[in-house]
């Protein structure tokens, strides 16, 4: 229902689109086609691990974006995920006491395809844009084109905090030429896989670029989201900022910061930490690259359980990335992960890992 509703929404919104096109004779419109897919084959080294092999797809989108007008456009992209997963079940009775529960619910397909981005924009002039829709929200955008092995890793907040890449609402990009850039958000704050939830809450979010001469790029970005539900009593914030520097094709070197205040809407339950990376181009089509993030969190006791986040660690992701042709990259890498929880082993994985697009 979700998807269909959010295909309807596209289109009137396209078919308004179309009508301030016809008023623009000298324009041609045309269009293209999307395509993106990441996948892996994983050897597992880490101790006692069970599955030591897996190949596995981290991303298939597949969409289309129309130019209408100079000044409008619209895009829907789909993509192959995993909308449902079921964790485990727990009933308890006025007493507390755990009860038995027969569950014969199965889980989602792990390709089963869902609607991720479906946007309306229009672009005043080459500075100012607004995006309607299940947009691309632009919270860790900057830092993942920049690191530029999207389909090897994620970045920071994409992999630690599981952000949405996308989620339903407006933003506003405004580009004061080269050197500054500023955007705006207000969404639903749910991802784009659900729709507003039952208390009306919503996220806003501004970021600021700053690019003070070739090859530096700077950003500063935060959220809010603050939740009428009771079991959500805290303002959930993110502050981050970045700077990186990159050296025409050859090499580039970056950092990033991220502090979420109140994780989840729980009080005082914060999470933070920090990634660095770089790349060295080797030869033409060949890149050496390293990084090394390290993700903490406050320990706090009292508030009905003990908050026990066992994601604390440090991550180092080493590899070779090769580019035969454009649009085609493959990498040979190495990502482990040592767990601050001395009873978690640390993981130890090699992936061949590839992506292709259009």
């Amino acid at each position: 229902m979700k998807n269909i509703t959010s295909f309807c929404f596209i289109f009137i919104f396209v078919g308004i689109a179309q009508a301030f096109a016809q008023h623009d004779s000298t324009f041609k419109s045309s269009g293209k086609p999307i395509i993106q897919v990441f996948g892996n084959f994983d050897y597992n080294a880490s101790r006692d691990a069970q599955k030591k092999y897996a190949f596995w797809f981290g991303r298939a989108h597949f969409g289309y974006e129309y130019q209408y007008s100079k000044h409008w456009s619209g895009k829907v992209i789909i993509d192959a995920g995993r909308p449902t997963i079921l964790g485990t079940i727990t009933v308890q009775d006025s007493a507390g006491n755990n009860l038995q529960v027969s569950n014969t619910s199965k889980e989602g397909a792990y390709y089963t395809m869902n609607l991720k981005f479906a946007c309306l924009e229009w672009k005043l002039n080459e500075y100012f844009k607004i995006q309607a829709g299940a947009v691309l929200q632009n919270h860790y955008m900057t830092m993942e084109r920049f690191w530029g092995y999207r389909y090897v890793a994620e970045t920071f907040q994409d992999r630690y905090y599981k952000m949405p890449s996308s989620d339903l609402g407006f933003i506003a990009y405004y580009k004061a030429k080269e050197k500054v850039g500023f955007d705006v958000a207000l969404t639903n704050g749910e991802g784009f896989r659900f729709d507003q939830d039952p208390y009306g809450d919503v996220k806003m979010a501004a970021g600021l670029d700053f690019n003070p001469f070739k090859g530096l790029q700077t950003r500063v970005f935060y959220d809010y989201l603050k939740s009428k539900d009771p079991s959500k009593p805290a303002e959930q914030q993110l502050f981050s900022a970045f700077v990186g520097y990159k050296h025409g094709d050859k090499f580039r070197i970056d950092a990033e910061y991220n502090y979420r205040k109140n994780n989840s809407n729980i009080p005082h339950h914060d999470l933070f930490g920090y990634s660095v990376y770089g790349s060295y181009r080797i030869f033409n089509k060949i890149e050496y690259f390293v990084r090394y993030d390290h993700l903490m969190s406050n320990k706090i006791y009292g508030y009905t359980h003990v908050w026990n986040y066992n994601g604390d660690g440090q991550a180092i992701i080493t590899g070779l990335h090769f580019s035969p042709v454009t649009n085609v990259n493959l990498s040979l890498n190495y990502q482990g992960f040592i767990h601050e929880n001395p009873n978690m082993a640390t993981q130890h994985h090699v992936l061949l890992s590839f992506e292709y697009k259009l």
